[in-house]
């Protein structure tokens, strides 16, 4: 289990500390909003072209130990070629090749709920906060690090982390097999149908959180001056997750996971105006309180939902739609994001923002009946 948290801890770290710090480096190489959110959309096409992929082979011919290796060695080397990089190309080739990195990291999930099977749902609690840990402190160290030695630096810190978890991923992760389609049965490496209104959900209000997360550092500078309060704003969200994740942790079993993804979504409008309405720090400091009472609420319940619906031969195929969902989202958000606050500022994108996280609820409602209908049936 620590070895699970750890490659968790770590790669919340990198991948956050990216996120904080690409938006303040492309706006130094004198980058417009739009184009940050071009940028920041090339890492997800990276991940979203090739986490099915990995996810199929990883159910084809197991060994999925094997695939966070070499994505995470490929997540290594492109990040700490940004230290060398002096223009918007480089910086686009170079996050492109992160993203096909980072799109193994569904097999981690999977790695992780093959090997503790039934005792997968009551641990996802500590492992998701173990990210969440990981987030804050990459967000709040890259903020402080970076003005203290600049960014350049800080990329260079960052890419030594995701050595050590490729480090802990070799040496303390189990190598677990999972059948191939000649040793298991058809239908155990099938992803169910149903699970893609959960895809349509993920989609739609992760792009709406996009379209403020691909901004929120340039946001927040217009609330405080320094990298290091940006950084620490940013990463109150993430260490405060934990306290959450833990504590659903316990108890997630017993509820509802739908229902927690609704109450998750509704949490996230609701904070969102918040945000866009804060006339001091300290409304988006609250915010960030309640985005992560929402987040939480809501990722818990979707990848128990998960774990409990899939078979474990099609498991990492169905983590890969997921970081598909969410990393297609995170190509279309910065795109959002950047275009309306170049248009209306960016407290009316953050508006609109809420407005259409309210699109999600269709597909997440149409499951929730799918679930009645199936659960109303007599069995025979």
């Amino acid at each position: 289990m620590l070895s699970f948290n750890l490659v968790n801890l770590f790669s919340g770290f990198s991948f956050f500390g990216f996120i904080l710090l690409i938006p303040l480096f492309a706006n130094e190489l004198g980058m417009s909003l739009t184009q940050i959110g071009l940028t920041l959309a090339v890492f997800s096409v990276g991940v979203i072209l090739f986490s099915p992929l990995w996810g199929h082979l990883s159910d084809r011919y197991g060994h999925r130990r094997l695939f966070l290796v070499f994505g995470n060695l490929l997540f290594f080397i492109s990040s700490l070629l940004y230290v060398y990089v002096h223009t918007v190309e480089g910086l686009v080739v170079l996050r492109f090749l992160q993203g096909i990195g980072f799109a193994t990291n569904p097999m981690l999930t999977a790695l992780f709920s093959d090997h503790f099977g039934d005792q997968a749902g009551r641990r996802f609690g500590a492992f998701s906060a173990a990210n969440a840990v990981g987030a804050g402190l990459g967000s709040l160290l890259s903020g402080i690090l970076a003005d203290a030695l600049g960014i350049r630096w800080v990329f260079a810190i960052v890419s030594f982390v995701i050595l050590l978890s490729i480090g802990a991923i070799y040496w303390g992760l189990p190598e677990e097999i999972v059948p191939g389609p000649a040793e298991g049965t058809h239908e155990n490496h099938r992803v169910p149908g149903k699970l893609f209104y959960l895809y349509g959900t993920i989609f739609v209000r992760h792009s709406a959180a996009v379209a403020l997360w691909s901004i929120f550092p340039l946001y927040l500078r217009s609330f405080v001056g320094s990298l290091s309060l940006v950084g620490a704003i940013n990463g109150v969200n993430m260490l405060i997750q934990p306290l959450f994740m833990l504590a659903l942790g316990k108890y997630a079993e017993r509820w509802d996971k739908l229902q927690m993804v609704l109450i998750g979504v509704a949490g996230s409008v609701v904070t969102f105006l918040v945000y866009a309405l804060a006339p001091s720090v300290w409304q988006i400091v609250v915010g960030q309180i309640m985005i992560a009472a929402s987040w939480s609420v809501m990722f818990i319940g979707m990848n128990l939902y998960m774990i409990e619906e899939v078979p474990q031969g099609s498991r990492g195929k169905a983590f890969g739609y997921l970081q598909s969902s969410f990393t297609s989202a995170s190509s279309v958000g910065p795109l959002i994001g950047g275009t309306l606050s170049d248009a209306y500022g960016i407290q009316g994108m953050i508006l609109s923002a809420s407005g259409l996280m309210l699109m999600s609820l269709p597909f997440l409602l149409k499951l929730q009946a799918m679930e009645r209908r199936a659960h109303a049936k007599p069995s025979c």
